[in-house]
């Protein structure tokens, strides 16, 4: 009967079983340990979408995994809850949530799931189990608050799912060709989720530290502009700045700097803070180990000004374990943000300065743009129009413009080179 499949019937999950796997299913609430002590609208609507989107994974996977389930194929789910219990404990709540509760629906699909009916099908034991192990989760979060170690929590309750219904069904053929691929998806996907995951949300720090925002109790917020140097509005912006009596901090391109040096000198003699921000701006030499971008910014740095800066931002937010090593080896700190307003997809200077002013909070780094990927003569007007009105928003919620170096303590924007 090669390339069929043989099912022998098994019996809904009772007693023990359906206890464990009412508790691993309980795992599914877990991105409610990412809400914040006063979450916002926004962090909320998240995290209802992350439980959403984990539930219908584990269904989906529970699905595709078939009745019965080996030890071995739980315990690969259970690497990957795992993943995405580590992932969460550095997580803020946002689309980074999402992913995690995706991955984190897949593994609970393949350790929970399994019983005759599966999932879909609960009886009243799971439920009841499922029920007491979704409170457990919202009481934890409301009496001990963000403590990391509690994000471990769902790791633990799918470990208690491992004993569970293993034996009802003996399958053979494709069924167990498509459970191997099912996990092989699974595993790999959470692989690579968690790498890209890691490469680009600006603020995790698990391919190396990165500095996203400063101290909440400091009624302080750094602006800061990517791209430049750009002619006029790099010292346009400058000016507007200056006559509010704040300083801005310009993370700029090396090879714009080499095209324009004295947009440079001008920024520094003024007060500005400068930051490395690679050589060429692309979408591709962030993947090699040796980023050769590095130094080369830093030497355009040495010949317009006679220095170079102590932070460096990644293009686009990416990075790698070996950017952070160079980065920490050249006695740098990568410097990334807790505010963008997407101001690169913008005409409009009003919508600019209310998405800043919207998410906006003491301690905050915003990421705006004199600059676009370090072209020349990029139309930044609507960063020109839109500065006034979140200088004014900011005075009004009396928080003070400063440099990065200000408001996270760095140790000066040039050093001896």
């Amino acid at each position: 009967m090669s390339g069929t499949e043989v099912v022998r019937p098994s019996a809904r999950p009772a007693g023990f079983v359906g206890v464990a796997q009412g508790l691993a299913l309980g795992a599914l609430a877990a991105p409610v340990l990412a809400i914040g002590a006063a979450p916002s609208a926004r962090e909320l609507t998240t995290t209802v979408l992350a439980v959403a989107v984990a539930v219908a994974v584990a269904v989906a996977v529970d699905r595709a995994a078939g009745p019965g389930r080996t030890i071995a194929t739980r315990v690969g789910g259970l690497v990957v809850v795992a993943a995405a219990s580590v992932a969460s404990i550095v997580t803020p709540a946002g689309l980074a949530t999402a992913i995690i509760a995706a991955l984190l629906g897949a593994g609970v699909g393949l350790v929970a799931g399994g019983a005759d009916g599966g999932l879909r099908r609960p009886d009243r034991v799971v439920l009841v189990a499922l029920a007491a192990s979704v409170a457990l989760v919202v009481l934890v979060r409301l009496l001990v608050g963000e403590e990391p170690l509690l994000r471990w929590l769902p790791a633990l309750l799918v470990a208690a799912a491992v004993p569970g219904h293993t034996g009802g069904s003996s399958i053979v053929g494709t069924r167990v060709a498509r459970r191997r691929w099912t996990v092989g998806v699974a595993l790999g996907a959470a692989g690579a989720l968690l790498a890209w995951t890691g490469a680009n949300d600006p603020q995790l720090s698990w391919f190396g530290p990165v500095v996203s925002n400063g101290p909440r109790d400091v009624p302080a917020v750094a602006i800061t502009f990517d791209d430049g140097p750009n002619d006029p509005f790099s010292l346009g912006i400058a000016e507007v700045l200056e006559s509010r009596g704040a300083r801005g901090t310009f993370y700029l391109v090396g090879a714009a700097i080499d095209r324009d040096p004295g947009i440079v000198r001008s920024l520094v003699e003024r007060g500005h803070q400068v930051g490395n921000h690679s050589y060429h701006h692309d979408y591709w030499r962030w993947l090699d180990p040796r980023y050769p971008e590095l130094d080369r910014t830093q030497a355009a740095f040495e010949r317009a000004v006679g220095g170079c800066p102590t932070t460096y931002r990644p293009p686009h937010g990416q990075r790698t374990p070996f950017i952070s090593a160079l980065v920490a080896a050249a006695g740098m700190q990568t410097i990334t943000w807790d505010v963008s307003a997407m101001d690169w997809t913008l005409t409009d200077g009003d919508e600019v300065a209310r998405r800043v002013l919207d998410r906006v909070q003491p301690g905050s780094i915003v990421l705006l743009h004199d600059g676009l990927d370090g072209v020349p003569d990029a139309n930044r007007q609507v960063v020109l129009d839109a500065l006034p009105i979140i200088l004014d928003g900011l005075e009004e919620r009396g928080l003070r413009a400063v440099t990065v170096d200000e408001l996270v303590g760095t140790d000066g924007s040039l050093t001896d080179c």
